[in-house]
């Protein structure tokens, strides 16, 4: 093994996924130890976001507090790295981000232990070793029997995953101001991927999922079958509805990097899967490519 990867996990449930499956596949290709920063970004996040990861079955130790930079002083150390790192060509960086591969080429000197930052939201980016990162992102927390109660339902129906997204970021804690870092998707384009998907399959029965169940629920006007999702509300049992969606055969997907990972890991050869066109004034990815070809994207 050589060198050491320190990946910073940050954001929502999906963005850690995204960060984990890009620094899970660095790691391999180089033959690099990976080791995960679980701590600092959580410590001062705006919204409440918090350490998601070990609900799911990852490869990869936690990263020693010195690694971390949150104290103070680290914080400090990791500013100073990220000034080095912009300016100085890619194997004197400390500090890597998806700018420093623009081809997806992660061979080339670099460090012996380097830190990675970003997002990283595209599938290009760990798709080499997607059969390992699909193992490694089954959830494997305990569900609660509520959960477990609807899993047999999705078993047992032509089930389609519809997620909304009507908050930003991650927290759901009263009081917290919603972000305002993307606008909403308009309810039209929801209406347009019930009636396509609908269109293509029979018997569907709606699986809804989202932040605000009830801003769904009071305009579902559509001749299916419907049920909405809502008893897992905190951040802690965000999982269970991510193994509820993730089980569901189709998916429509809201502009949110956790319905996309519902979407990619869940459903079968023949799933169908819906997802707004990240573009313009509503791009909600880092990445242009973030859809995956085989996906129907709608103008949102």
């Amino acid at each position: 093994m050589t060198g050491t990867i320190v990946a910073r996990i940050t954001g929502g449930l999906g963005n850690q996924l995204f960060i984990y499956a890009a620094a899970r596949r660095i790691a391999w290709q180089r033959g690099a130890r990976l080791l995960l920063d679980r701590d600092s970004a959580f410590r001062r996040d705006k919204y409440g976001a918090i350490d998601q990861l070990g609900a799911f079955a990852i490869a990869a130790d936690r990263a020693p507090p010195r690694d971390c930079f949150a104290t103070p002083w680290g914080r400090r150390r990791r500013e100073l790295l990220r000034i080095w790192s912009k300016r100085a060509p890619r194997e004197r960086k400390f500090i890597l981000t998806e700018r420093d591969f623009p081809d997806g080429d992660f061979s080339g000197p670099l460090r012996e232990k380097i830190w990675l930052e970003g997002y990283w939201q595209s599938a290009r980016y760990f798709q080499p070793l997607e059969a390992a990162i699909r193992k490694e992102l089954a959830v494997v927390a305990p569900l609660g029997e509520a959960t477990r109660e609807i899993a047999v339902e999705i078993g047992h129906c032509n089930a389609v995953c519809l997620h909304v997204r009507q908050r930003r970021g991650a927290a759901l804690t009263p009081g917290l101001p919603p972000p305002s870092l993307l606008p909403q998707l308009p309810f039209s384009y929801y209406e347009r991927a019930v009636a396509l998907i609908a269109g293509r399959m029979t018997d569907p029965v709606f699986f809804c999922f989202g932040d605000d169940p009830e801003w769904l629920r009071e305009r579902w006007k559509f001749p299916y079958a419907a049920r909405f999702i809502g008893h897992n509300r905190t951040q802690e049992s965000a999982h269970e509805d991510f193994a509820l969606m993730a089980r569901c055969r189709h998916f429509i997907v809201a502009n949110s990097t956790f319905s996309w990972w519902a979407a990619y890991l869940g459903g079968g050869a023949a799933k169908q899967v819906i997802a707004p066109r990240s573009t313009g004034a509503l791009a909600w990815a880092s990445e242009p490519d973030i859809i995956p070809p085989e996906w129907t994207a709608l103008e949102p």
